[in-house]
């Protein structure tokens, strides 16, 4: 079901600090979200639940397509125009979808997948493995390029305006690759890594830190500096422009910021999330919450 009517109090965005946001609509499926992912150039919201139920929704937050996929997909990567879109199924196998939720293709890998990240256009695809190879994929399921980096990569993110692609791992790299696995840079990560966003030229390289807050990165690797906030800051996400950044702590709250990492709103939340995506321009977000809403905040 889609909804305009969260089931928990809204209170919340109005009890903490700086401009609060207007709560534009809510989402709830049929069960908890396990996946989510935006197309930033369409406004397609992608949501994957616990009963193993894909929606897309439009930017007003209405269902406008629904498939069932055989297990819950664990992560989804969509592309920016929300022509394409790719799942992992049962940890091993990478689902390509159409725009209406149709399989395009499988992929069978060789090891668990740690994570998906696509192309703008969804041409090009990469699955990241526990044992630090890394497949790149075109969109006729060939394998473009194989390599292996000297840690499993966890995050992954393509860049907007080049062919390469950028990634980390839990702990001790960052690192830039092009499309057929070779390296162009590499830089040790002094501390753990929750999550990681990228603007849309590549141009910022933001992690989530955990107690070291947010620390942000240009497209060479070179250190910019840290956000410290109050928390354990386990997620990020950035507009394609770098103009805001919304993170979550471990402890419950969100932080809306500018590009200055000064803070505009923040906020606990009633339940933990899940995830969460900032839109292009940096003038609304998406939460998913482990109460199993979607909702989107705009300012």
């Amino acid at each position: 079901m889609s909804d305009h009517t969260p089931s928990f109090d809204t209170s919340w965005l109005r009890e903490g600090q700086g401009r609060p946001p207007e709560l534009k609509w809510a989402f709830y499926g049929d069960d908890a979200v396990v996946s989510m992912a935006l197309s930033r150039e369409s406004g397609d919201v992608f949501v994957c639940d616990a009963s193993s139920t894909l929606y897309r929704l439009s930017r007003a937050g209405k269902i406008v397509a629904v498939t069932h996929p055989r297990s819950p997909l664990t992560q989804l990567a969509w592309s920016e125009d929300g022509q394409w879109g790719y799942g992992i199924d049962s940890d091993k196998t990478v689902v390509r979808f159409d725009r209406n939720l149709q399989v395009d293709w499988e992929f069978e890998s060789h090891d668990d997948i740690l994570c998906l990240a696509t192309s703008p256009f969804g041409h090009h695809v990469i699955a990241t493995h526990s044992d630090a190879t890394n497949v790149v994929l075109n969109e006729r399921k060939r394998k473009i390029a194989r390599f292996e980096t000297v840690r499993p990569l966890q995050y992954v993110k393509f860049c907007g305006a080049e062919p390469v692609l950028f990634g980390a791992a839990e702990n001790g790299l960052l690192c830039c690759h092009n499309l057929v696995g070779a390296q162009l840079w590499q830089e040790r990560v002094w501390s753990n890594v929750g999550s990681m966003s990228v603007t849309g030229a590549g141009d910022i390289i933001y992690l989530a830190n955990f107690s070291h807050g947010v620390q942000a990165f240009d497209g060479d690797g070179r250190s910019l500096g840290a956000y410290v906030l109050e928390g354990t800051v386990d997620r990020i996400s950035a507009s394609y422009e770098p103009y805001r950044l919304i993170a979550t702590t471990v402890e419950q709250f969100i932080y809306w910021l500018d590009s200055d990492g000064d803070l505009i709103w923040s906020s606990g939340t009633p339940t933990g999330v899940v995830d969460i995506a900032c839109d292009p321009l940096g003038d609304w977000v998406l939460i998913a919450l482990q109460s199993g809403e979607v909702i989107k905040l705009e300012w």
